[in-house]
């Protein structure tokens, strides 16, 4: 797992369930287009807005048509139960790994809670993919901070591969990376590829990067730092804006699809 990873859109019907050919023939186009891997039923996936069986029906579909080296999948919950079930599927289907981010309802957790939660997971669950966690504080009141890493790190070898970090803290990842330099870690914008690269980060796994994926891999994997500029305007375009909406509103004028608008409330 490296380079370009588009956190990819899931594509809803008319009665709210995800539309899988839709999905796989967009995912398809990504990844003959610029991305490395897709990273299915993430933030930008709107995967919390689904149901478990939801989930698992889309897992299967995109398993059954994607290679699944190229792709990775959201497994967490809140429900220590849809979690585990999720991680589970993920790894008898194949996804390279499976993204999980701390059960995030209860922020006043404490890290030992934390820890105990992911005990849990990866003792119900020990043919699990590698697992990447997902740092993302703002959505889950939860840092996966370095020193709680190291904690997991070493309650649980071998397990964790490594860590998206949506709150795009540079200072983190460059300790995580001084500290665990084995961990594949992925910064949650492109607007930082080339000194995210310079310092050791794996690529980038990005809502937006779908919008221009050929920039995205010019500017990561020459060191273009033309492209690598054109892509940082672009997503400094985006700041402030709901995201996921916007994705989908030029995801359907890219494909000539309204139904790539429509998102699971409250979206």
């Amino acid at each position: 797992m490296k380079g370009i990873w588009s956190a990819v859109l899931t594509p809803i019907d008319k009665e709210y369930e995800p539309d899988a050919k839709r999905a796989i023939a967009y995912y398809r186009d990504l990844l003959s287009n610029g991305i490395d891997g897709i990273n299915v039923l993430g933030t930008t996936g709107e995967a919390m807005s689904f149901a478990r069986k939801q989930r698992i029906r889309l897992m299967e579909a995109v398993a059954d048509k994607l290679p699944g080296e190229r792709t990775m999948c959201g497994t967490g919950g809140c429900a220590l139960a849809d979690a585990v079930a999720l991680t589970r599927v993920a790894g008898e289907l194949g996804f390279a790994a499976a993204l999980v981010m701390p059960p995030f309802f209860y922020r006043d957790a404490s890290e030992d809670g934390m820890l105990r939660w992911f005990d849990e997971l990866f003792a119900r669950v020990p043919g699990a993919p590698p697992v990447v966690l997902y740092n993302f504080p703002k959505m889950t009141g939860m840092t996966f901070h370095a020193d709680l890493v190291d904690r997991m790190m070493a309650a649980f070898p071998g397990k964790i591969a490594g860590m998206k970090d949506s709150s795009n803290d540079a200072t983190l990842q460059r300790e995580l990376l001084t500290r665990h330099p084995e961990l594949r870690v992925f910064p949650g914008s492109e607007s930082t590829l080339l000194e995210a690269k310079a310092y050791g980060a794996a690529g980038c796994i990005s809502g937006s990067v779908a919008l221009w994926p050929n920039e995205a891999q010019r500017a990561f994997l020459n060191d273009d730092v033309e492209a690598a500029a054109y892509v940082t305007m672009q997503r400094e375009r985006l700041a402030g804006a709901p995201l996921i909406a916007l994705v989908r509103e030029r995801v359907a004028i890219q494909r000539n699809d309204e139904a790539w608008r429509r998102t699971m409330p409250p979206c």
